[in-house]
């Protein structure tokens, strides 16, 4: 009995014991848990940043995806302006070409001779195609120049603005003929020796006579912006603005002087009807 006795006190005792140490880890558990959850934090925290940064790196992409895509865009439609603006232009030189009475060839601007002194265009037509020195440029607007030197390919264009250039030219509204000089500036003709007491008004508009040949007639050159007289001067100071886009244009007619008909000298005509009697 004491032996069983014995044995049932060490159980009850060992039951305690094993229970308060339950008791002890459930207690050790509780009070470590908020430990656990700070020491895992930081992992947390640097797996949030990460996906923050994944994130924010993604939409950065999608912005300059879509940056480039926009300066595409706004890039086709100042493509699709200038062609839209280059056709109309086209048009009113083919419609321009269609009412001339000479042979026209259209053409492209494309450089600039490398002297500052000189008012020039180099053009992408040349001997080739039928251009030959002395030429009239004109486009949509009015006279542009003259060609004055001719490769295979190209030739070299003097704008009606050159110093060196001079117009035989008319007063559209009186009629009265006269000389317009090129000053080197694009924007700027001169009418040269006109006497004072010629009528001439600001305005009026000044276009080729014709005289020469090389220029056909009736095409605009530039509108009257200013005339001075002087009592100590004869002459009357007179400048125009040029109707040609000479700054702007792409495009240009050339157009070839008049063909005049070849007449067989007296001596051939005599030769050839002594053959034909023979």
């Amino acid at each position: 009995m004491s032996f069983q006795a014995n044995n049932k006190g060490k159980v009850d005792r060992a039951e305690r014991s094993q229970g308060s140490l339950v008791t002890l880890r459930s207690i050790i558990l509780t009070l470590a848990r908020p430990i656990y959850s700070a020491a895992q934090a930081p992992y947390d925290a640097t797996g949030l940043v990460t996906d923050i940064s994944t994130d924010r790196q993604s939409l950065l992409q999608q912005r300059d995806a879509l940056s480039a895509q926009l300066l595409q865009l706004n890039q086709q439609q100042q493509r699709l302006q200038y062609l839209q603006a280059e056709n109309a232009r086209l048009r009113q030189l083919l419609n321009s070409k269609a009412q001339l009475p000479r042979q026209a060839t259209i053409a492209e601007i494309i450089g600039v001779p490398p002297d500052p002194l000189r008012a020039a265009v180099i053009l992408d037509k040349g001997s080739d195609d039928g251009v030959a020195a002395g030429d009239a440029v004109v486009d949509e607007k009015g006279l542009f120049g003259q060609v004055v030197t001719v490769s295979q390919d190209t030739c070299w264009v003097v704008l009606i603005t050159d110093r060196d250039h001079a117009i035989p030219a008319r007063n559209n509204r009186t009629g009265v003929r006269m000389i317009v000089g090129g000053t080197g500036a694009y924007d700027n003709l001169v009418l040269e020796d006109l006497p004072a007491s010629t009528d001439l008004l600001e305005g009026d508009l000044i276009e080729t006579s014709g005289l020469g040949g090389r220029f056909p007639v009736g095409n605009p050159i530039g509108k009257v912006n200013l005339v001075e007289r002087t009592q100590d001067s004869p002459y009357l100071q007179a400048t125009l603005v040029p109707t040609a886009a000479l700054l702007k244009v792409g495009h240009v007619l050339i157009i070839a002087p008049p063909k005049t008909d070849v007449v067989p000298p007296a001596e051939a005509v005599e030769d050839e009807s002594v053959e034909d009697n023979s």
